[in-house]
This record gives C-alpha cells, sequence and structure tokens, in this order.
C-alpha cells in the first residue's frame, strides 16, 4: 500500500494528536452560525468525551474537497459528526435520502447542516450524479461522504467518492470516527493513484485502524 499524502508515521501521529478549533477553519468555508449554534456543538461533544483530532485540509482557490468518513456503523457518527460541524462552524455540503428531509423538524435540520436531498427512486438519479452536478455550480465545497454508503456491513466501498473527484477535479480527504478513544480524526489527503480497485482497497484497509461505534458492521 502507498502513503497517505507525503506523511510519514511521525508526522500522522502528530497530526493526529493536535486537537481542532474553530479557528483553523478557512474564512471560505466557515458557515458564520450563532455562537450559540457553535456552543451548542462543543458542549455536546465536551459532554460525551469527544474532541477532533488532526488537521483541517489546506486549501487554495476554489478547489473542490471530498472528505470521506468512516467506518460507517452506527447512526451515532452522524450525531457526532454533526455536533463537530456546529462547533467547528464548518460550512460542508452532504446528500440524504429525500424522505428525511420531509420531516418537519429533522429536515429543516439537516438543509441547516448543508444538507441536499437524493430521490434515488428516480430513474438515472443517483447520488453521485447529484454530487457532481451541485459541487460544478459550487466556487469551491466541501463534501462529506460514506464511501461505504451503507451503516450495514459491506465486503466493498462505493467508488462514488473516487467519480465525483474526478469529475469535479476535487482532492480526496481522509477522516474517521474512533469510538474507541472518543475522537474524530480529520487525517490527510489521499494520494489518488488512478486504479479505483487499488484505491478502494487502501481506503478499506485504512479505516481498520479505527473502531466503529458497531465494529461488527465494517
Amino acid at each position: 500500500m502507498r502513503p497517505i499524502c507525503c506523511l510519514n508515521h511521525t508526522q500522522m501521529t502528530n497530526t493526529m494528536n493536535r486537537i481542532v478549533s474553530s479557528n483553523q477553519i478557512p474564512e471560505k468555508y466557515r458557515a458564520c452560525r450563532p455562537k450559540f449554534a457553535q456552543l451548542i456543538g462543543r458542549w455536546f461533544l465536551r459532554a460525551f468525551g469527544w474532541k477532533v483530532e488532526g488537521s483541517v485540509p489546506a486549501v487554495s482557490g476554489n478547489e473542490n474537497i471530498i472528505i470521506i468518513a468512516g467506518p460507517h456503523t452506527s447512526n451515532w457518527d452522524g450525531v457526532f459528526g454533526f455536533a463537530a460541524i456546529l462547533g467547528l462552524d464548518a460550512k460542508i455540503t452532504f446528500f440524504g435520502k429525500h424522505s428525511l428531509f420531509g420531516q418537519p423538524v429533522l429536515g429543516r435540520f439537516l438543509t441547516y447542516m448543508g444538507g441536499i436531498p437524493v430521490d434515488k427512486s428516480k430513474p438515472g438519479i443517483g447520488l453521485t450524479e447529484v454530487a457532481i452536478d451541485n459541487m460544478s455550480k459550487l466556487n469551491g465545497s466541501l463534501l462529506v461522504i460514506s464511501p461505504e454508503g451503507t451503516r450495514a456491513k459491506t465486503e466493498k466501498l462505493k467508488s462514488g467518492f473516487l467519480r465525483i473527484a474526478q469529475a469535479t477535479k476535487g482532492k480526496v480527504f481522509l477522516a474517521a470516527f474512533d469510538f474507541e478513544s472518543n475522537r474524530i480524526v480529520l487525517d490527510s489527503f489521499l494520494d489518488l493513484s488512478g486504479d479505483n480497485e487499488n484505491d478502494l482497497a487502501y481506503v478499506k484497509e485504512y479505516f481498520t485502524k479505527f473502531k466503529g461505534k458497531r465494529p461488527e458492521n465494517y
């Protein structure tokens, strides 16, 4: 397996132990939410003993960044993920089932957090196509996506994030949920090889370093 970006093991360890704060979020990717909302996110993480470690993706110009987060084994991933997004005041984009957005309270919250509904029942419309279409219209964006595409156990990751990166000339950034140490890890950019099967296998192996809420689902 090839290394991630250009970081050696020592550099990666030091980076992961670094606490991430809202001050590190580039102005372009700040949501500018009310301070109260940011405090709620930080309070929630502290109440459960969670923290965000690593480094914020370094961006220049109007780059599209695809953040792949895993292992995705439980709805709790989303709960802690949303808390971190609020606490860091990050402006992100993500996609979800259109039925969830139809619920009055949940739908408003998901939209507020940057969610875009996808109706997978319509022929010819998939998450990947919707993501490419939306990211092509944006002047640079942070897209968060689960490469598993499900909380259930799957033998192979979906290649959608790779196709999105290729179509939008975006960069792929690795992030992880670790329920063993109660942390969200913002790691580093993935150096894509051009061989999708090889890249998927690498990401699959990468996520085994972290313990999901339900390890049996990964």
